[in-house]
């Protein structure tokens, strides 16, 4: 009776085991198949007009947390990181995430087509074009 339950006891720990280690394996490309837009996404190129802006920041970054709530970071150099969250929604027959998010006193509305974890923000800004390209981290 005492060898069967060690034996029972073993089992079922090597099954526990294998079960999380599945489970932890399997967490991948279980996001990438339900929700493979949410991540968070670098600034890689950023421009006002002709002018290159991104140089004026140590990082910008926009973090897609879940699905319909987001966060734009940013840092400015000599300055201290700023966040600001925002709600958004994604289509998934067309890829296009919406959003609209306060910045710097305005309100910004903006729809882009996410495609090979890349998306653009293009905005007219003080009758310049803001062109900002983001790319999954």
């Amino acid at each position: 009776m005492k060898k069967r339950f060690i034996v029972i006891t073993a089992l079922c720990t090597l099954l526990l085991s294998l079960l999380s280690a599945c489970e932890m394996k399997n967490a991948g490309p279980l996001k990438a198949i339900t929700h493979p837009y949410i991540a968070q996404y670098e600034c890689i190129e950023a421009t006002l007009g002709e002018e290159n802006i991104l140089d004026k920041f140590e990082f910008i970054t926009v973090t897609l947390q879940n699905k319909d709530t987001m966060e734009l970071s940013y840092k400015f150099k000599d300055g201290e990181t700023k966040k600001v969250k925002s709600k958004y929604d994604f289509d998934y027959k067309t890829h296009t995430l919406t959003a609209e998010i306060g910045l710097f006193g305005y309100s910004f509305k903006q729809a882009t087509v996410i495609e090979k974890g890349k998306f653009t923000v293009s905005k007219s800004f003080g009758g310049k074009q803001l062109i900002m390209k983001f790319k999954a981290l």
